[in-house]
């Protein structure tokens, strides 16, 4: 049992110091096309990658005006520029794009829920025999009265989400 015990401890502190050498390798971060963030221990070439080592870490970035400096803090140096910039910030503005970011969702899901009831009415009136499942998981099939009852939901639906 001590032997159990002692290889799993030894197990775990090589994982770390394993994981601790990992962590200190040098690499290079970019942002592609699509948004995507990537990771590489080579500087890729056709981006413009950010340098990530034992000198510089994530999140810090060189002042460009005084070359040879320390790297700078990015938490801080965002949270500075915040500041300065709740001076100049119009609420209203914010509010504006917030409600047209919040409508541009709702039309999104409108849309969405719109199309969801076009193809069930279509199946319902499609298909003679509807099989569900139920929360039991049970397979069964759907009763003329449950077909008629999701028709209408189904129409309602419709009329909910794809008008103008």
């Amino acid at each position: 049992m001590r032997i159990l015990i002692l290889n799993i401890g030894l197990l775990a502190i090589l994982s770390v110091s394993a994981m601790s050498a990992i962590a200190e390798e040098d690499y290079y971060v970019w942002v592609d096309e699509n948004g995507v963030t990537n990771y590489a221990q080579r500087n890729p070439q056709g981006y413009n990658a950010d340098y990530v080592g034992r000198s510089r870490q994530l999140g810090q970035r060189i002042d460009p005006r005084r070359p040879g400096a320390a790297p700078i803090d990015v938490e801080q140096s965002n949270n500075s520029s915040k500041k300065k910039q709740t001076k100049t910030i119009d609420p209203d503005a914010l509010v504006a794009e917030e409600r047209a970011a919040l409508t541009a969702e709702i039309n999104a899901t409108k849309a969405s829920n719109c199309e969801i009831g076009k193809k069930n009415l279509a199946q319902l009136q499609t298909f003679n025999r509807i099989r569900v499942q139920d929360e039991d998981g049970v397979t069964r099939v759907l009763t003329s009265s449950e077909k008629d009852d999701k028709t209408t939901q189904a129409r309602q639906v419709i009329q909910e989400n794809c008008s103008g």
